[in-house]
């Protein structure tokens, strides 16, 4: 009647939580599965998409697109988000794990609803309690879903069939996933990455002055003496290689040193306007020409226009129940879940033209699970005194304090709302060089003005530790 991913008999929340804790999972979100839920009809799990993303490493993609023809200043039709879980695997009753690869979650903005499908693993088993013929054989079985979440995104489900009633019990008294009715979730005490990292701090960095340097990708220690010394700095002494990790993460945390309270975010490119159409176009259009080459430039903060290119920065979408044809303005006295609908930040020229946009898919797609547990470190780089190193072409030191800003549990809606406040801003430094286009560039800098000051909106906590 079942297969080796079919958990029968699960006599507590407790053994729930040491079968995956020994997988490093975190956190659990669990659901009682309706006599419906199998797999040929996708599974309500969850009404937010970017609650999930935020601990679930996931790709977002558009899925598909109305043809509706809306009035000027809105988009053309209503995209439906769906994500794919990157790393899905079933937790078998022998600690075996079969993973999953078409594991997705399909949003529904309208609703919204997230509705969760493709449950086959590579070896071609799903839990036979999903199946649509159990289902119709045994409609009063009880099933539970339940899925952990390591720091690094992984999914690791569990299948439960016909628990104890303490199980039940145990369940029922477990505390709703945010402003959810129907997703539990479980907290699990797993504090090993962390303190792995900062015992790796304390030994090797704090109150330390290292010369300027980094890994190379076979391990070798050679001088740096460029913009980023004090990052490449900080990740040679964590024994983090060149290319290694492009992000900088170590046990699943996102690694970021600064120089400067004024610091850059993340860098998405955007992925719609007339920017994405035809950089040159869009260039010629809105920046400055100097000596042949356009630029441009300047601070683009929500709710004021840009004196130097003349755009202004909006978060738009399309509310839940709105009777408009058009884009509103984002609310964010309004939950993120009922705004998700053709969410857009972009920036716009005063005739209401879009320059340049980032859609949902793209914001989802740069900020989440790995921007949810967060290390700022300080430090400052001087000129190399030691004429030994100096020498051997380390000419730069790097000097590092003896507190880290530590960063936990952010989420979407927590960008999106910076972003709508004014918190982040756009830097943008773009420059187009019609004669010579290996000297153009594309970026995006998505800034906040002090760390220390504005981490407070971008998480739910926050805490200066001694190194």
């Amino acid at each position: 009647m079942y297969n080796v991913l079919d958990h029968v008999d699960v006599y507590s929340v407790d053994q729930l939580s040491s079968f995956l804790k020994k997988h490093g999972c975190e956190r659990i979100l669990i659901k009682k599965l309706g006599r419906n839920n199998n797999d040929k009809q996708q599974i309500y799990f969850h009404h937010d998409a970017s609650l999930l993303n935020a601990i679930f490493d996931m790709t977002f993609s558009t899925r598909e697109k109305s043809q509706s023809n809306k009035r000027k200043g809105s988009i053309k039709g209503t995209k439906i988000l769906s994500a794919v879980f990157n790393d899905f695997q079933w937790l078998g009753t022998d600690q075996s794990l079969h993973r999953v690869p078409t594991c997705k979650g399909v949003l529904y903005a309208q609703y919204p609803e997230v509705r969760l499908s493709g449950f086959k693993a590579e070896t071609g088993l799903m839990p036979r309690s999903m199946s649509v013929d159990f289902t119709k054989e045994n409609p009063s079985i009880e099933r539970y879903l339940a899925i952990g979440a390591t720091i690094e995104g992984q999914a690791i489900a569990v299948m439960i069939v016909s628990p104890t009633p303490e199980f039940k019990k145990e369940f029922l008294g477990l505390p709703f996933f945010a402003d959810s009715k129907i997703c539990r979730v479980l907290e699990i005490e797993q504090e090993a990455e962390s303190h792995k990292l900062l015992t790796l701090l304390k030994q090797r960095i704090g109150s330390k002055s290292i010369k300027g340097c980094r890994l190379d990708a076979n391990g070798n220690t050679v001088p740096f003496t460029g913009t980023q010394v004090h990052g490449y700095t900080l990740e040679h002494e964590l024994g983090i290689r060149t290319n290694a990790s492009k992000d900088g993460d170590i046990f699943g945390i996102e690694l970021k040193c600064f120089t400067s309270k004024k610091l850059t975010l993340f860098t998405p490119e955007p992925d719609g306007g007339l920017y994405s159409q035809s950089f040159s176009d869009f260039m010629q259009k809105y920046g400055y020409e100097k000596e042949a080459v356009y630029r441009l430039t300047g601070l683009h903060r929500a709710g004021s226009v840009s004196e130097k290119s003349g755009l202004s920065l909006r978060v738009l979408c399309t509310p839940k129940g709105s009777e408009s044809e058009g884009l509103e303005n984002y609310d964010p006295d309004k939950p993120l879940a009922h705004q998700l609908e053709n969410l857009m930040v972009v920036l716009a020229d005063d005739d209401e033209n879009i320059a340049a946009s980032w859609s949902a898919e793209r914001l989802l797609n740069n900020w989440g699970v790995k921007h949810n547990e967060s290390v700022y470190v300080p430090a400052r780089v001087t000129d190399n005194e030691i004429q030994e190193e100096y020498d051997a072409g380390y000419t730069r030191k790097v000097h590092f304090g003896n507190q880290v800003l530590w960063c936990k549990r952010t989420s979407l809606e927590r960008m999106i709302r910076s972003i709508a406040s004014g918190v982040i801003f756009l830097d943008p430094a773009p420059k187009f060089d019609p004669d010579n286009p290996k000297n153009n560039k594309r970026r995006s800098q998505w800034r906040i003005n002090n760390i220390y000051r504005d981490s407070q909106h971008l998480y739910e906590e926050v805490r200066e530790i001694d190194i």
